[in-house]
């Protein structure tokens, strides 16, 4: 070990290093500064629209994303809730949003109003036309009235509609960065233990597969209950027309419900497994990148070729069966609402022996092509709330994972006031004292270990491969486990691993890191 005194340096900030087109330069979100009217008819986005429509559109026409759906703020609201529901992911979602969930709610309940008031009006007329001499009720004027009606409700219904969809992907942004902060922060502070347990590949699938299915059911949460209000409220006015008919359209509804929840309980007890499956083939993936040297050098590439073939198979055995289910499951909800319709008219014709006039046909059809999206819909629905509880059920496991001690590494607020203070006295900035830290406390990897790096100091750790260089570095960032003695860290720690990390571009954007091209600098870099 060397030291070498030096002078502190201040690196001054060089605007040619900032990207010219930087959020902070462009212009706030318009939605923030919309009159009522515009944020009503959606107005504010018709630039952007334009402009799309003009050219292809590019990352810098894009708004800044606004302050309330940022990460910080988005996690100062979540965590909270996270912390005081017992570590539960569901029930701090609904602590944070529920009440975002449930005035969506309420708007697609009267977008389904709106929905059904088509059929009414359309009953109505029908009656109209139908009408006798006898009984003549064709009124034009109400006719128009009604026309008039359906007209209004279907226009608010699509604003209805459209303010439902923006809050629901809305809630879905705030709910997936709140999960990939809880992630992330939990990523960088688990034990040693935990992180040789746990890949990269693992944490990569909860990243990106797992917060996904959650995102997809949050969206249709409030589907869970609309859809039976809906089928209620459908069967209603069906029973209204066809009379007693309706309960034997029902109870081949409940027959093919009952079929899709046997479907998609199948297919949850697959998709668990498949996600298995999953893990285990990215693990071996990493594995093997981690070691193509080896690899190459003894010649092994098909052994372990083979080896990631056998997991990619029992994968793809899993998801073809999660397909085939899916298939079934497809087929039987666009047979359903075709039976309950012909079941139907058959007892209301043949075994209740009434006439089918148009105006009872032409409703009851519409009724009945008002039940195929909750009958479509619920199953697929309930397939996705077992898909986001397995995700869930992940999730959980992967936070309750055991964090870094803060007590391995000291710091001027975790330390007792006098010895930081005869510390500075010492003007010491990185002192270890009799430890013993490692990764395993039957083995630890040091035992009473001195150092001590006073201020201004720079210091050189030499050595052969494999003598504890990283690790004396580990152990002063907290990730080994301090068994004896002390650790102590008086500043702000910055630290560059050994382990490259490459962003998914090209080599020359993964140099400049954001910055312009220069090419002259470029080159004399290289």
């Amino acid at each position: 070990m060397s030291r070498t005194r030096y002078e502190s340096l201040r690196l001054k900030n060089n605007p040619s290093h900032h990207h010219p087109n930087h959020n902070h330069d462009r212009q706030p979100h318009p939605k923030v500064h919309a009159r009522w009217v515009s944020k009503l008819f959606y107005i504010w986005a018709s630039p952007l629209l334009t402009l799309g429509n003009a050219r292809q559109l590019q990352p810098d026409d894009l708004w800044p994303l606004g302050f309330v759906n940022q990460c910080q703020q988005v996690s100062t609201s979540f965590e909270p809730n996270y912390r005081s529901s017992s570590r539960s992911i569901l029930w701090a979602i609904v602590l944070t949003y529920g009440w975002r969930f449930a005035f969506v709610g309420l708007l697609q309940l009267g977008a389904i109003g709106g929905t059904l008031l088509g059929p009414w009006v359309l009953r109505r007329i029908l009656s109209a036309v139908e009408s006798t001499s006898d009984k003549p009720s064709f009124d034009v004027a109400s006719i128009l009235q009604l026309i008039t009606l359906l007209f209004v409700v279907k226009v608010v219904q699509a604003v209805v509609s459209a303010h439902a969809n923006l809050d629901n992907q809305v809630i879905a942004v705030r709910i997936t960065s709140a999960l990939q902060h809880l992630l992330f922060q939990k990523a960088v502070a688990l034990d040693a233990r935990c992180r040789r347990d746990k890949s990269a590949g693992e944490i990569a699938n909860l990243f990106s597969n797992d917060i996904q299915w959650i995102i997809n059911f949050s969206v249709f949460a409030n589907q869970l209950w609309l859809i039976p209000v809906q089928v209620l409220a459908t069967t209603t006015m069906l029973y209204d027309i066809i009379g007693w008919a309706t309960f034997v359209g029902f109870a081949v509804i409940v027959v093919t419900l009952v079929g899709n929840n046997y479907l998609a309980a199948v297919q949850h007890d697959a998709f668990k497994l498949f996600m298995d499956r999953k893990d285990r083939r990215m693990k071996c993936v990493n594995q093997v990148f981690g070691a193509m040297q080896t690899i190459k050098f003894n010649a092994w590439e098909e052994k372990f070729g083979a080896k990631l073939t056998d997991t990619r198979d029992a994968e793809l055995s899993t998801l073809w069966r999660i397909f085939t289910l899916a298939s079934a499951s497809t087929a039987v909800l666009y047979l359903g609402p075709v039976l309950v319709t012909i079941v139907s008219f058959a007892t209301y014709t043949i075994v209740m022996h009434q006439q089918l006039i148009a105006t009872k046909m032409f409703t009851a059809l519409t009724l009945f092509n008002l039940l195929k999206f909750p009958l479509s819909g619920l199953p697929a629905i309930v397939a996705s709330m077992m898909q986001a509880l397995v995700a869930v059920r992940r999730f959980t496991e992967f936070l309750s994972l055991d964090e870094k001690n803060p007590s391995n590494v000291w710091t001027p607020t975790t330390t007792p006031s006098h010895q930081v203070a005869g510390y500075k006295a010492q003007n010491m900035d990185i002192v270890i004292e009799n430890a013993s830290v490692g990764w395993d406390a039957a083995k630890p990897l040091f035992k009473d270990v001195n150092l001590k790096v006073k201020r201004g100091e720079f210091v050189v750790v030499h050595g052969s491969v494999g003598e504890g260089k990283s690790s004396l570095c580990a152990a002063l960032l907290g990730e080994m486990d301090k068994y004896e003695g002390t650790v102590f860290v008086g500043g702000r720690v910055a630290y560059f691993s050994q382990q490259a990390w490459i962003q998914n571009m090209s080599v020359r954007e993964n140099i400049l890191f954001g910055h312009p091209y220069d090419r002259v600098k470029y080159n004399n870099v290289l």
